[in-house]
């Protein structure tokens, strides 16, 4: 099937055009994300999270079948196998795909951290524990911040420690897979048998693809006065890999979090 180019718009017609056009066997990979499966039904408090992941799984899905129909369309065009190196757009969809990956763990991760956080730490154990200590670090510490003394002025003062306590956990995103299990795991009750430390610094490199994507658009040799810097390249199995088990973590510590809070009821 041949198609016109005039630049690379993908007009309605096109899309449906390419989409109904048989593959050739071999060169076009559709890339899919795991199935999450059906959220805990036994915790109210992490279907805010539960909400963000969905919503984050779906847009990368997205962003994977937009990648899927360029690559489709470029091919159909230019009458030739998509083999070989994927095209700059191709490519910025993948670095897509890395940060929205990133935001929503953010996002999802915080607002179960947000919801989870002050019903876990009203009975004794781990939780409990990370948050005691955080008050007495800042009890202990050499100059004690504004923060704590203002919330120590409220008129429910155990309140507003708590929800300090939370600020602290949530209100910069996660920086590398030891600050996910310490930040997030450890205030959730999250134990190694839940989660084992294996599962988070599988996530280190994907932590360096959203740093290198978010900070310099993958762009390298930063040192160096060339025209046209160069670019890392990415190749689709290594996204979707990185991806997929980035949102598999969420929802594991969605799940945990959702057995760590009816053990509590």
């Amino acid at each position: 099937m041949h198609l016109p180019a005039p630049g690379f718009t993908i007009t309605a017609e096109v899309a449906k055009a390419v989409a109904e056009a048989p593959e050739e066997p071999g060169n076009l990979t559709r890339l899919e994300l795991t199935k999450l499966g059906r959220r805990p039904y036994n915790a109210g408090e992490v279907v805010p999270a539960w909400w963000r992941l969905k919503s984050t799984h779906e847009s990368v899905t997205g962003l994977f079948d937009t990648l899927h129909l360029v690559r489709k369309t470029r091919a159909a065009q230019n009458n030739k196998s998509t083999r070989g190196r994927l095209h700059s757009d191709a490519q910025d969809l993948l670095r897509a795909a890395i940060v929205f990956t990133s935001a929503g763990l953010d996002s999802s991760v915080q607002a179960l951290i947000h919801h989870a956080v002050p019903v876990l730490i009203a009975r004794p154990g781990t939780p409990r524990d990370k948050y005691e200590a955080f008050i007495e670090n800042q009890t202990n510490a050499a100059k004690v911040d504004k923060e704590f003394l203002t919330a120590l002025k409220e008129q429910d003062p155990g309140s507003a420690l708590v929800g300090l306590y939370i600020a602290s956990k949530t209100k910069a995103s996660f920086q590398g897979s030891g600050d996910l299990q310490s930040r997030a795991a450890g205030s959730l009750g999250i134990t190694n048998r839940q989660i084992p430390k294996a599962r988070f610094t599988a996530l280190d490199d994907f932590f360096t693809a959203r740093n290198d994507v978010a900070h310099r658009l993958d762009m390298e040799n930063v040192s160096e006065s060339t025209t046209k810097p160069l670019r890392n390249l990415r190749t689709q199995q290594y996204v979707l890999e990185m991806c997929d088990h980035a949102l598999l973590l969420v929802r594991d510590l969605i799940k945990g979090t959702a057995v760590n809070l009816a053990a509590l009821k």
